[in-house]
């Protein structure tokens, strides 16, 4: 039998922030169903404060909120280096050609398109948690390719 703190450290604590209380909820339910342990924020303020806080392993983060962008948020999230663990997946409705530039230009570990939440969110948050791992936690923007590949299945909560 594991330790809870071993176990602890087995989880995957996504961080959703999303305006729109719908889109909040459909990604909350995918990521809950892949075994996720996930948080919600209805707005960006505070994100750093929670991320901190609560240990969240990676956020997903839609583009078009009306206080921050998202991609702001996300450039400000990987410019500060007690955060350089942190995944970040870039969730939006825009055309994904222009999602993918932002998502190299911000820093991000992958790019969701909305429409494609209930086949791509997951796996996402998968490939964003090996992509930190495998750099140590270095950020770097330049290099952030979007791979179709995920990581083993283990990095998910034991269901």
């Amino acid at each position: 039998m594991s330790r809870p703190d071993q176990e602890d450290a087995l989880v995957i604590r996504v961080l959703v922030i999303d305006d729109d209380d719908i889109a909040r909820e459909a990604m909350r339910t995918v990521l809950v169903r892949a075994g996720f342990d996930v948080s919600e924020l209805a707005t960006p303020i505070g994100a750093t404060s929670v991320i901190k806080r609560d240990g969240i392993t990676v956020v997903a983060l839609d583009i078009n909120m009306p206080t921050i962008n998202g991609d702001k948020l996300a450039k400000l999230l990987r410019d500060n280096s007690q955060l350089s663990n942190l995944g970040i997946v870039l969730v939006s409705g825009c055309d994904i050609e222009q999602l993918s530039a932002i998502g190299k230009r911000v820093g991000a570990d992958g790019i969701v398109s909305k429409s494609k939440l209930h086949v791509a969110l997951a796996p996402a948050v998968e490939r964003a948690v090996a992509l930190r791992a495998a750099r140590g936690g270095a950020a770097s923007p330049s290099s952030s390719t979007f791979p179709t590949a995920g990581p083993p299945s283990s990095t998910r909560r034991p269901r």
